[in-house]
């Protein structure tokens, strides 16, 4: 049955979200976009509606919009930066009444054994594989993959054609790159920033930023 859903953001990744959400529900509705929230409307021409393929999207207010509703309401942060995303997230967390669903589109291949948290967005053309876990809040981006046994922290985002081996683990709050890859059996921590096109091929500890072929930290 078709659920009601509001979109935190008025950027792209809110944009592209619209579009998915519409190819999802060509084979079935599954959710009906009320309207977005964000800190200001998003003004084209005379109006503050935002459009992506044939789903218009009104504006209904700011975050604290969301802190005032009475009945359960199901949310999803369209934000791609993971400490925006968190900060959010824990602001909308005081009002139990919000419900933060999974969102997982058209087009994926999940295997049925992987463990979600709350809140994650899995993009088309996402493939995941056995014994994976995701923490709440992770945003997988279109064409990501993530092989056997790995583990993605809390608030993390891997943009377009990320690809992850197997027993891989990546921390909490990490961006990594566009078209970026990580070898098998790495381990990074939190907060760490992987450039677009690295090569990720040893463990990573502290929080950092690293680029390049093999990955290096970047330095201050």
């Amino acid at each position: 049955m078709e659920q009601d859903l509001i979109l935190i953001g008025a950027g792209g990744c809110m944009r592209e979200l619209l579009w998915q959400i519409e190819e999802l529900n060509v084979k079935e509705p599954v959710w009906k976009v009320i309207g977005y929230v964000d800190k200001q409307p998003c003004w084209k021409g005379n109006t503050s509606d935002i459009s992506a393929g044939g789903i218009r999207c009104p504006y209904l207010g700011d975050d604290d919009y969301l802190l005032h509703i009475q009945k359960e309401t199901n949310v999803t942060i369209s934000v791609g930066e993971p400490r925006l995303r968190k900060k959010i997230a824990q602001k909308l967390m005081n009002n139990p009444k919000l419900k933060f669903p999974n969102l997982i589109m058209s087009d994926t291949r999940v295997c049925s054994d992987i463990k979600l948290g709350q809140g994650c967005i899995l993009s088309m053309g996402c493939k995941i594989s056995t014994n994976v876990t995701l923490g709440d809040f992770v945003f997988l981006n279109i064409d990501s993959l993530i092989c056997h046994d790995g583990t993605i922290g809390n608030y993390t985002t891997l943009s377009p054609d990320v690809k992850i081996a197997g027993q891989v683990t990546i921390g909490s709050e990490c961006a990594i790159g566009l078209g970026s890859r990580v070898i098998q059996e790495v381990k990074i921590g939190d907060h760490v920033i992987a450039g677009a096109g690295s090569v990720i091929v040893k463990d990573i500890e502290n929080p950092c930023t690293v680029v390049g072929i093999p990955a290096k930290p970047v330095e201050k």
